[in-house]
């Protein structure tokens, strides 16, 4: 018996086919994970920025701080109002996740 092998071509788009669709999974499982629910939302600055500028941006967003990360560029924040997440982009915010996602930003110290 004799084993056919697709043209290249075929197996090339084939592939693509897979990887385009596993993207997308990985974007819809992602998002629902990273988006912020119950205006509680993890805000990340550029860590290059000047200390403190996580607060700013928080505060210029309508937001209050609820709890630091261990990283003097990330803080947990909280806001009832609809749109937090966008006013914090528009603030300055580099990143804006779910605050459930804080875990990620806690530093360990190391003796």
């Amino acid at each position: 018996m004799q084993h056919i092998t697709p043209p290249p071509s075929t197996l090339f788009r084939q592939c693509r086919i897979v990887g385009i669709n596993i993207a997308v999974i990985i974007v819809v499982l992602s998002a629902a994970a990273i988006i912020p629910r119950n205006g509680q939302a993890l805000v990340i600055v550029s860590p290059w920025s000047d200390p403190g500028r996580v607060v700013d941006v928080i505060a210029n967003a309508g937001g209050s701080i609820m709890n630091g990360t261990g990283a003097p560029y990330a803080a947990i924040a909280y806001s009832d109002e609809p749109g937090f997440a966008i006013r914090l982009f528009k603030s300055g915010a580099m990143l804006v996740l779910d605050g459930s996602l804080a875990f990620f930003c806690r530093s360990t110290s190391s003796l």
